[in-house]
């Protein structure tokens, strides 16, 4: 019969491991692992019949998706401590009188179960024994499944993207746990054991195999003492042992019949297994002595001692064993369907508050999409005003009243040069004016300071034009005036706008500055000299 085994454990940086390593460990895959920089490569693992993504329902009916790489990278940047659980496994052994597909129906039945209980997303592997384990002394009916879930609940972000967010409350400390009303975690993960064996049993059933129990050897009324669980260590030493002995056997002609364990636990077992022969030797044996030796109550001359031969004590026993275990079916068949009645109206009230939970997501994410709306809308319309008060700024003609317009030619090249640098001033400081009015939005002091910063570049290098230009004037006297009407012009600009100018504007005007006034000295001085000569 099949035997069950529904385990769970914990995948944490504290213990050395990786989210992502143990993804492609347990799927036979190449992932990149971000975190440490590092590629995990399984693809040559024998033994994986399948690894599949499982999202809750929630999820799936939003048709999200994502890879297995990206999945478990999401897992480890979500933990920012240094010995965070990044990931949970549950290992169940799948019933080997099942077919490949009824398997793997309810492994997956088991994890969608729990991702849509806590809503996690699981990564389900289901594995095989490989040929080679099965010549080391594996048993070729060991199918299970190896299910590891995110610690934390899965939700989709504004950009329907799948994110990790809270930890899933089987991941809260009985503390937390019991300030929500929560059993204790062990009490949790006694349940879901329950889980699987009600899920298991009932594909069981179907084919009228027989059934599973969740219940330990002592509460099940048998005295059967467990085995320790070997780990992967034990179990490389003992199957290291045995392909030597093995070798060795063969090198020799030998017969080779296994050996002796050569770890600590390996022996343990070895005595528990022989515990258990004995235990049930001696009750085989016990049995036979109360048929053998029955002595009725008021012997008569017809009694005659029983000369029941062994094979009929032997059916005899079987008889009395099938009685015992049918006995103990239905005492699981009964609690089963309590514990099945239980658990639907549990369900029931799962599937309420989920549905409860759904509508309030689905209200919360209509109102951020109108706000998000409405937030569009009103961006629209600032940068709409923004235009209009771009074009009407651009389109403002230079101000008559300008003292310098009455000094200059013009019509001149000069004068036309000078004319747009107070162009660009006076729309300078018509934006600085925009800028500091009250009903002027964030967006709008956005797009105001992008449009002064253009601005800014364009009186840098329009005011080092307008130099050039000078120093290309044949007449001294004419490029003096210039220059001092430029340094005039610029330095009044310079003083004026200093507010508005970014730190790396203010330092090239500064530079453009210095530029003009020692230009403007070294035609005086030329000048002198002429003049001394």
């Amino acid at each position: 019969m099949a035997i069950f085994i529904a385990s769970t454990k914990s995948i944490s940086r504290n213990s050395g491991q990786s989210a992502v390593a143990s993804a492609s460990y347990r799927a036979g895959v190449e992932l990149e692992d971000k975190r440490y920089g590092k590629t995990h490569d399984y693809s040559k693992k024998h033994g994986v019949m399948s690894a599949d993504i499982i999202l809750p329902s929630a999820l799936v009916d939003a048709k999200a998706t994502v890879d297995r790489g990206d999945l478990w990278n999401k897992a480890e940047a979500a933990e920012k401590r240094k010995d965070a659980r990044v990931a949970r496994e549950w290992l169940v052994n799948l019933p080997y009188e099942l077919d490949e597909n009824d398997r793997k129906d309810i492994a997956h039945k088991f994890a969608q179960t729990l991702a849509d209980r806590y809503g996690t997303i699981a990564d389900c592997a289901i594995h095989q024994p490989t040929q080679k384990e099965i010549d080391r002394g594996a048993d070729p009916r060991n199918f299970h499944a190896h299910i590891l879930f995110t610690t934390r609940t899965a939700e989709l972000n504004d950009n329907n993207e799948i994110v990790l967010t809270d930890k899933a409350t089987i991941e809260l400390s009985d503390n937390k746990r019991r300030s929500l009303g929560l059993e204790r975690v062990n009490v949790e993960i006694k349940e879901i054991r329950q889980l699987w064996e009600q899920i298991a049993n009932e594909k069981l059933a179907e084919y009228d195999h027989e059934l599973i129990d969740s219940r330990s050897y002592a509460d099940q009324g048998k005295d059967i003492e467990p085995q320790l669980k070997m780990g992967s260590v034990a179990t490389k030493i003992e199957r290291d042992a045995y392909e030597t002995a093995k070798a060795a056997a063969e090198e020799k002609g030998k017969v080779f019949n296994g050996i002796a364990p050569v770890t600590t636990r390996g022996k343990i077992n070895l005595m528990i297994t022989e515990r258990n022969r004995l235990v049930r030797t001696r009750e085989l044996a016990d049995l036979r002595e109360k048929q053998l030796f029955i002595v009725p109550a008021a012997p008569t001359p017809e009694y005659k001692p029983s000369n029941v031969s062994n094979d009929e004590l032997e059916q005899a026993q079987s008889v009395v064993e099938r009685i015992k275990q049918a006995r103990i079916q239905r005492q699981i068949a009964k609690e089963a369907a309590e514990a099945l009645e239980k658990r639907r109206i549990a369900q029931q009230q799962r599937d309420m508050a989920d549905q409860k939970e759904r509508e309030r997501l689905l209200a919360q994410e209509e109102a951020r999409q109108a706000k998000r709306e409405q937030r569009r809308a009103q961006i629209a319309k600032e940068e709409a005003d923004f235009k209009a008060q771009h074009d009407h700024i651009s389109h403002q003609g230079l101000s008559d009243q300008h003292r310098l317009l009455k000094i200059i030619d013009q019509k001149s090249d000069f004068g036309q040069h000078l004319m747009t640098l107070l162009h660009l001033d006076q729309q300078m400081s018509a934006w600085q004016r925009y800028r500091s009015e009250p009903s002027t939005t964030d967006h709008q002091k956005q797009l105001t300071d992008r449009e002064q910063h253009e601005i800014g570049s364009h009186i840098i290098s329009h005011s080092q034009q307008l130099l050039d230009h000078i120093k290309s004037i044949s007449d001294l006297s004419t490029r003096k005036a210039h220059t001092k009407a430029l340094e005039r012009v610029f330095d009044d600009i310079k003083d004026r706008q200093q507010s508005a100018l970014s730190p790396e504007h203010q330092r090239q005007m500064r530079t453009v500055s210095a530029e003009i006034t020692g230009y403007r000295r070294d035609i005086n001085r030329s000048r002198g000299m002429s003049l001394g000569f």
